[in-house]
């Protein structure tokens, strides 16, 4: 978790977390300022831990608002079915207040929200600490720029998708900054969110005029090239674990452009799955250092739904070694790789895979 303040009109403190666990239910609690009239949930999945702090913010007497879009319309599985029930007992809860859509109809949360719509004193945001989140955090309180719909669409539809071609210039900028950033680390986890907190706050003063922060991101983009030179070697070293499915092994790799490697592996014919093996992630910190990553290709996201592979009612968390909001992508331990998802993605291809 972390936090600053959005400098609009008024002050407006904002909150970037992940809703994974309880303790992450007690630091965003424990975060409100005294005095908090509104506090908004943007691009917060209807997760188990969502319910029970805004179930505490109204026993404050404070006022919840809800912009999401991670509901499920047709759930075909228990998972999709939970996350269903959950979203419709918030809206139960909060009402109107409540506008929870899914990716199909919103594939960003942004296109839920009007420009400057949650600008004021006494509201607090909490927002998923991703692009999707912080852009749409920049929308509500008026912080904005022509293309920021159709950038936040690029930005939370997978990372091979995220070009020149794609992304305004500005929005490319963040993401040459953001592919420079630090490796998550276990032993010192604060690094990696003291650095996604510089990038965010860095970002919201280029998009405000301010100099020094787009000199800033510009700075640390340079180092994007470096990036994607690791991510093309890497993109050398890739093999068709099974017939559709990429593998790459980037453990102990230096820092390597995500977007460029995403592009180089489902541009193989007939990629529709990738898969990177890595040692950094929060599945990696608390399941031996590994985690095995997961992607549907962009052209196939409508037909693959990766949280197939996985059993009936599976828990999203890092304790549990599954990690999945959405159907094209998941993160997995190695021990479920290799006992549930391994096996699931050969028994599709049925042919024997390379590992």
């Amino acid at each position: 978790m972390f936090k600053f303040f959005i400098n609009t009109e008024e002050q407006n403190l904002v909150i970037f977390s992940k809703f994974f666990s309880e303790e992450d239910q007690t630091a965003v609690l424990a975060a409100i300022p005294q005095g908090t009239r509104r506090v908004v949930f943007i691009d917060t999945p209807a997760a188990p831990f969502l319910a029970p702090t805004i179930t505490s913010l109204l026993g404050r007497s404070i006022a919840v608002v809800v912009r999401d879009h991670h509901d499920e319309p047709n759930p075909g599985n228990p998972r999709a079915q939970a996350i269903a029930n959950s979203a419709q007992w918030i809206r139960e809860l909060i009402g109107s207040n409540a506008v929870i859509s899914n990716r199909q109809a919103h594939p960003a949360c942004s296109g839920l929200i009007d420009v400057g719509e949650f600008v004021g004193e006494g509201t607090v945001i909490v927002a998923d600490p991703d692009p999707d989140g912080l852009t749409a955090t920049m929308k509500a309180l008026g912080v904005t720029y022509p293309e920021l719909d159709q950038d936040a669409d690029v930005l939370d539809s997978g990372q091979a998708g995220q070009t020149a071609e794609t992304l305004s210039p500005t929005a490319l900028v963040f993401v040459r900054a953001m592919a420079a950033l630090p490796a998550f680390n276990p032993a010192q986890p604060q690094f990696s969110e003291e650095a996604k907190q510089w990038l965010f706050d860095g970002f919201v003063g280029m998009v405000q005029g301010n100099i020094v922060c787009k000199d800033r991101l510009m700075k640390q983009a340079e180092a994007y090239e470096v990036g994607v030179k690791e991510a093309l070697r890497l993109a050398g070293e890739v093999v068709d674990l099974m017939p559709s499915v990429a593998f790459v092994d980037v453990t102990n790799s230096p820092r390597f452009d995500l977007g460029t490697l995403a592009t180089k592996m489902e541009a193989r014919p007939g990629c529709r799955v990738t898969v990177q093996r890595k040692n950094a992630g929060p599945i990696a910190a608390k399941h031996g250092g590994i985690q095995f990553s997961l992607a549907v290709a962009k052209n196939y996201q409508k037909e693959v739904n990766l949280q197939d592979l996985l059993p009936a009612g599976f828990t999203s968390s890092p304790e549990a070694g599954v990690i999945s909001n959405t159907s094209f992508l998941l993160h997995v331990s190695e021990e479920i790789w290799e006992k549930q998802v391994l096996p699931a993605l050969a028994a599709r291809s049925g042919i024997p895979t390379l590992l």
